[in-house]
């Protein structure tokens, strides 16, 4: 029997189809497999949404934080601590950043998880995130320019500030909770500094990047932010 406990958000984007080009110094495992998982709890686009990701715990077999708290009371690492019960895997579906005021506290308990439960926890790539890195500008290069909702990538940083006006107030906001302080108190100097230590080595997004890969299979479910398409035309309308 394969249990599966599953809170998906609106799923859209397509897969990267070759990673063949790209360096194995920047490219995480393409796709891994398990074909022995019974149990699994996942959930895909959260943006950024912290409440959301919270309910979905919540109501998620397998995992839970370590303590009871309000989402917005959960502002220290140890806050950000989650535990996955033995014999259950969790999957993260793909696209973490910048819809909502959560980001970094949602990509900080990601990467704390994955580094705790390596082999049962796994982080897609979605297209969001793929774009915000540089991936498919690496991948494709002179096919592709710079994503227009890319804050900054591993290559080229662009103007925060007009490149996103509200994921900018978002970080702001959350930047205000986790300081406790008030908005206005948060310069754009801080807010921009944010995005660039998010992309440093040591940045949560650079982290859950080194983390996260395109697919994963458990028991006889595939896991990809998007869709499979098969290759040739005939083949595709076909399945």
């Amino acid at each position: 029997m394969f249990s599966f406990n599953c809170c998906s958000g609106a799923a859209s984007a397509s897969l990267v189809e070759r990673l063949s080009e790209a360096e194995p110094s920047t490219a995480p495992t393409c796709v891994s497999c398990d074909t022995s998982v019974q149990n699994v709890t996942y959930v895909s686009d959260v943006e950024g949404a912290w409440d959301y990701f919270c309910n979905f715990v919540s109501h998620s077999k397998g995992l839970n934080f370590a303590s009871e708290a309000e989402p917005n009371d959960r502002r220290e690492a140890e806050d950000f601590e989650l535990f996955l019960d033995e014999g259950w895997h969790f999957v993260y579906g793909g696209d973490a950043c910048d819809k909502g005021p959560g980001t970094l506290r949602f990509l900080e308990a990601m990467v704390r998880l994955k580094k705790k439960c390596p082999g049962r926890v796994h982080l897609l790539l979605g297209n969001g995130d793929v774009n915000r890195l540089g991936w498919a500008l690496k991948l494709k290069k002179a096919e592709f320019g710079h994503p227009k909702d890319a804050t900054m990538t591993l290559w080229s940083q662009a103007d925060i500030t007009k490149s996103g006006p509200k994921e900018f107030t978002q970080r702001r906001e959350e930047l205000a909770l986790l300081k406790d302080t008030a908005e206005d108190e948060v310069t754009d100097a801080q807010v921009t500094a944010s995005f660039r230590q998010c992309l440093q080595h040591s940045g949560w997004l650079y982290e859950y990047l080194q983390r996260a890969q395109l697919g994963v299979l458990l028991g006889e479910t595939l896991f990809v932010d998007g869709q499979v398409i098969a290759n040739g035309g005939e083949e595709a309308e076909m399945g």
